[in-house]
């Protein structure tokens, strides 16, 4: 996909100028810490935003105890005013002579105290904390403590300047039970605003974004709150790339079946049909090129896993590269090992976390499955540091002579998680590919159950940590930039008042690490796909825009069409479907209509009087000139 910067900057110049208030629109970036504040507050500025969201992290200006330093935030609010961007603080996080801080709050009060008397007006909207529902952020989460926190700011802040705004924590998705614990104990009057960030990735956003929103709306009406701003702080989809380990992979198969030189694979998951989701679609095309030329791959969802195996055509099945294992199709996968075939598990501990297909098609957990019980079946044995003493967090382990002749690194990988033989019946064989000595034992990170007794497949088990559901899965650079546009569609037309993407710039380090790639743009500044994109909304609609009411998207849950009117030029709206990309006849109350792909460039549809015959696809269109009043079903 290409960006057309010159048509977006000139959709975008309205909402640029609108952005130096503030404004809808914003992103998160780290320049309170390390990224440079000018420049990336100008390449915001020209994509239409208005704020940049950023850490205020307590150690860095209470760096000793009673010692004072605002020197370097100076310079980043002050760079941030040239540029005509509004910064949005994170009031964070512990000190150490003030841990938890919930616990010290005359220190932190004094913290709050400090910024909000230097910067007073200048940051009109503070936020306490961030996804203070999760032990990354908050060790032993719980409502309580949270409150005595965000009360003791919200009464320091308002003490200091009763115009700054305090914003709730932005939680860790949407956690509706966490946020209504802290309503049942009074907080609803100790924050201006709600803040959540209802990450769906590597899903897509409709049915959960929305659903949420609704969720916590319905939750906050409850409590007579309902009318209260909501902001999304951090939302995103990342793009890097997908590693599953193909020459030990290699390694493996030829161990598991020497005389093997072309391999029918069935790759299981649980996701979406049989293709899966879009990070399934990426595995599948990996394998396919990894394995040895002639080799076929097919994709299949678990529920059909003992249909399909019934053919007999299968050499190998394939499970997800993750820790969790769709538990529904074990049945016919252990037959199927049992009578010969091989069962590829790359995803760490093999077989730790049970998932099922629900009724909507979609992996959910399954915390009542004795997936132990499975393991031991397939006389797969796990250990780990906190299992076995003998056992380092981590160490280095080397290929085996097993993985000899396949591209490995010579100095190996970090191994965390290991497996043994302990389980193996007479005649069985355990191969190790990746294996350091330790304390007198062999940690093998990865290894072949070889059966020859009464069962007669094998496992290729590779327990490095590479991939985790939801946290690993990923997206195109293309993709990305479709899903910005619609879950800033759907945010709007729910009612967020503010939107921050997560994140502005990424840091291009780690191909295959997520939290490298959720930026915009690279690390370079070259713009990604989805920066044009947020571009080409922020045009389409500048600061000022006013939602239309109303039905905003078909029955079914497939097609989406928020609207609104731009003061002066009338109405616009954007229009895309969940389902298979086709031809929607669409009816318009204007026969002058105008239309924008994401990208900014112009899109030229036939029409019959005020009836367009429009691409519908994943990717949004926009409409100008008119209101959107049906479509062909």
């Amino acid at each position: 996909m290409t960006i057309c910067l010159v048509a977006a900057v000139a959709l975008a110049a309205l909402a640029v100028n609108a952005a130096a208030a503030g404004g809808p629109y914003g992103a998160c970036a780290h320049i309170t810490r390390d990224e440079p504040p000018a420049r990336t507050c100008a390449m915001m500025r020209q994509a239409g935003m208005g704020w940049v969201r950023s850490d205020f992290d307590w150690q860095s200006i209470e760096r000793k105890k009673g010692e004072w330093d605002f020197s370097h935030f100076d310079k980043v609010v002050s760079a941030c005013e040239a540029e005509g961007m509004q910064l949005l603080p994170i009031l964070g996080y512990s000190v150490p002579w003030a841990n938890p801080a919930h616990e010290h709050l005359d220190a932190w009060e004094e913290y709050v105290r400090q910024v909000i008397g230097h910067y007073g007006k200048r940051l009109p909207v503070v936020e306490v904390w961030n996804e203070e529902n999760i032990s990354g952020f908050w060790h032993n989460a719980n409502p309580t403590n949270y409150l005595t926190l965000l009360r003791r700011t919200y009464e320091t802040v308002k003490g200091v300047d009763p115009s700054v705004r305090v914003a709730f924590g932005g939680t860790a998705g949407v956690p509706v039970p966490f946020i209504e614990e802290v309503y049942k104990l009074g907080g609803a009057k100790y924050f201006d605003i709600m803040n959540v960030h209802p990450y769906s990735h590597p899903g897509r956003p409709e049915g959960f974004l929305d659903t949420n929103i609704e969720k916590l709306r319905a939750m906050m009406a409850k409590y007579g709150d309902a009318q209260k701003p909501l902001w999304i702080t951090e939302i995103g989809w990342p793009t890097h790339g997908i590693n599953i380990d193909g020459e030990l992979l290699l390694a493996g198969l030829k161990a598991a079946r020497p005389g093997l030189d072309r391999w029918r694979v069935l790759y299981l998951h649980t996701e979406d049909g049989d293709d899966g989701s879009y990070t399934d679609q990426l595995v599948r095309q990996q394998l396919q090129k990894t394995l040895p030329a002639g080799s076929k791959v097919e994709a299949c969802c678990s529920a059909k896993a003992a249909e399909r195996l019934a053919k007999g055509d299968v050499d190998a099945v394939v499970y997800p590269f993750t820790e969790w294992y769709p538990a529904d199709s074990f049945g016919a996968v252990r037959s199927f090992v049992k009578n010969g075939g091989v069962l590829v598990e790359f995803g760490g501990m093999p077989m730790w976390e049970a998932s099922i297909a629900n009724k909507e098609g979609h992996m959910v957990y399954d915390k009542k499955h004795e997936t132990w019980r499975d393991r031991q079946s397939l006389r797969l044995s796990e250990t780990a540091w906190w299992m076995d003493k003998r056992y380092p967090e981590s160490l280095r382990v080397l290929p085996t002579a097993a993985a000899s002749g396949f591209n490995l690194p010579a100095d190996g990988f970090d191994g965390t998680r290991f497996v043994t033989p302990r389980l193996l019946k007479e005649g069985d064989e355990f191969i190790p590919l990746l294996l350091a000595r330790t304390n007198g034992v062999d940690a093998v990170a990865a290894a072949v159950y070889k059966f020859n007794s009464d069962m007669k497949g094998a496992v290729v088990v590779n327990a490095l940590m590479r991939m985790r559901p939801g946290v690993n899965a990923t997206s195109s650079e293309a993709r990305q930039a479709d899903m910005v546009a619609r879950a800033l569609g759907i945010a709007f037309a729910e009612g967020v008042e503010n939107f921050f993407l997560y994140e502005f710039r990424q840091v291009d380090y780690d191909p295959y690490d997520p939290e490298s790639y959720f930026g915009i743009v690279h690390d370079n500044f070259a713009p990604k796909p989805a920066y044009g994109a947020y571009m080409t909304f922020v045009g389409a609609r500048p600061e000022g825009s006013i939602q239309k009411g109303g039905v905003w998207r078909s029955e079914d849950g497939k097609v989406y069409y928020p609207q609104w009117t731009i003061p002066g030029k009338g109405g616009a709206g954007m229009i895309w479907t969940c389902g298979a990309a086709r031809d929607m006849a669409v009816m318009f109350t204007s026969d002058r209509m105008t239309f924008l792909d994401i990208a900014g460039a112009r899109v030229r549809p036939p029409r019959a009087g005020k009836v367009y015959t429009l691409p519908v696809s994943g990717s949004p269109i926009y409409f100008f000139g008119g209101e959107l009043v049906s479509i062909e079903k």
